[in-house]
């Protein structure tokens, strides 16, 4: 345990006092956050593109000019020859011809569309939207139903879910606020596994290839030398999180208490419950319309919906099973990466090796975008809770859900274990490999390690 300490003491006070982690330390929020909104911000831009679409449309439903152009199209006459459409389609004169005929309302009866481009998926539906409600507008009005007559029976509002808690009390169950926490949560996971096993990876082969391990395995034996750089490094990855949590539960505090201070500042009415204040309707006291506007209203609701959620929300017991997981997840992958670290010799050969190894996290990431979020207890969400190559994601994204004690505990249990015989199997590969040059390894060479140690 001493050689371990030593080595242990040197990985972390080494990385933590370097300029880049500190830096990293502070500005990494600010760069996860800038890279996710900018990644929304190009999604939202690509799926509202400007430009407009030219096409001949020939067929008995009318659409306005206005109406078409809110979906960028502009609808023409075609010409009187066929000749001419498909002359104005090659010289790209027009973007296409678009002939509907034998509309029955009920279904686009011979539709199509001819370009020299292809329209895309977006522009499409947006295209067939456009007609298919021209369609349900023109079957309305020959059922002697008009706009304004179907207006009046859109419903609005939505499910308010609340949940009861161990103490019998009714909250709001932020369904929302926990699947956006948990994918969070998964994301670090996953980044930091990523991140902080390839240090191990790096650091291993750094000194095989510049042969300082020769020196440092005289006085070290070379499992102490795994485990206290494993073991340093995760200690690296846990400060950083720590640090990052700081910032987070400074940033809530101030948002909240912002929050409160624009509340607060909501006209009082006569009655002890207002539910026009929020709505923005007339109230019943006095008839009048709520002197604030419907977008000022909307965004408080959004603010108290925060508040209301992050405090119904177990932080506590999730930040417990994000740590634990998230260790144990390390650990797990940074003793593969520590004993491919010493077994190769150059960056070259570490993809063979990797990509293996990387698979069942990625695919646990995959799993906790999809079935997780879709059913959160369901069954395939409890089997890859329980699978050691996976659990680490999928249990963080189901964190927030109120996980039964048991299946947390079992697959934490099954995440140690396989962790410890990773760590026997990975030192047996890590004590000859390090010690080997001039040969590039193979998965034969791993199980001969194995089996000769």
């Amino acid at each position: 345990m001493k050689n371990i300490w030593v080595v242990l003491k040197k990985e972390y006070l080494t990385r933590i006092k370097n300029k880049t982690f500190i830096v990293m330390t502070f500005l990494g929020p600010l760069l996860i956050a800038l890279f996710y909104g900018g990644a929304i911000w190009v999604a939202i831009q690509g799926s509202e593109d400007s430009s407009l679409k030219k096409i001949y449309y020939q067929g008995d439903v009318k659409i306005s000019a206005e109406t078409a152009l809110e979906s960028n199209f502009i609808l023409l006459d075609p010409p009187k020859y066929e000749n001419q459409i498909t002359e104005d389609i090659e010289n790209e004169k027009i973007d296409g011809y678009l002939n509907i005929q034998d509309v029955d309302l009920i279904s686009l009866d011979s539709t199509e569309l001819i370009s020299k481009k292809s329209f895309s998926l977006a522009e499409l539906s947006n295209l067939e939207r456009l007609f298919k409600n021209a369609i349900h507008e023109k079957a309305l009005i020959s059922l002697g139903i008009n706009a304004s007559q179907l207006a009046a029976t859109d419903v609005k509002g939505g499910i308010k879910s609340l949940e009861i808690n161990d103490a019998g009390e009714t909250n709001s169950s932020g369904t929302g606020l926990r699947s956006g926490i948990g994918f969070g949560l998964a994301m670090i996971i996953y980044i930091f596994i990523f991140v902080y096993g390839s240090m191990v990876m790096r650091s291993a082969m750094e000194e095989k290839t510049n042969r300082i391990v020769e020196v440092i395995v005289s006085s070290v034996k070379p499992f102490e030398l795994m485990m206290g750089k494993i073991l340093g490094v995760a200690l690296v990855g846990l400060t950083q999180f720590l640090a990052w949590i700081g910032l987070g539960i400074g940033l809530i505090f101030s948002l909240s208490f912002a929050f409160k201070s624009q509340l607060s500042e909501i006209p009082k009415t006569n009655s002890p419950v207002n539910p026009t204040a929020i709505s923005g309707a007339a109230s019943p006291l006095n008839g009048t319309a709520d002197p604030m506007n419907s977008a000022a209203t909307d965004a408080i609701s959004q603010k108290l919906a925060i508040i209301e959620g992050f405090n119904t929300i177990p932080m506590g017991e999730i930040l417990v099973i994000f740590v634990l997981f998230f260790l144990g997840g390390y650990l797990l992958y940074s003793s593969i990466f520590a004993a491919i670290g010493a077994a190769v010799n150059q960056e070259t050969d570490v993809q063979q090796f990797m990509m293996p190894v990387s698979l069942p996290l990625i695919f646990g990431f995959i799993i906790a975008q999809t079935v997780v979020f879709q059913a959160p207890h369901g069954k395939l969400a409890q089997i890859f809770s329980m699978i050691p190559l996976t659990s680490p994601i999928v249990m963080a994204v189901r964190a927030p859900f109120d996980v039964p004690l048991i299946e947390v505990l079992a697959s934490f249990g099954l995440l140690v274990l396989t962790f410890i015989f990773m760590v026997w199997l990975s030192a047996k590969i890590y004590r000859v490999g390090i010690l080997m040059y001039g040969k590039k390894p193979s998965w034969k060479d791993f199980v001969k390690w194995i089996r000769q140690s």
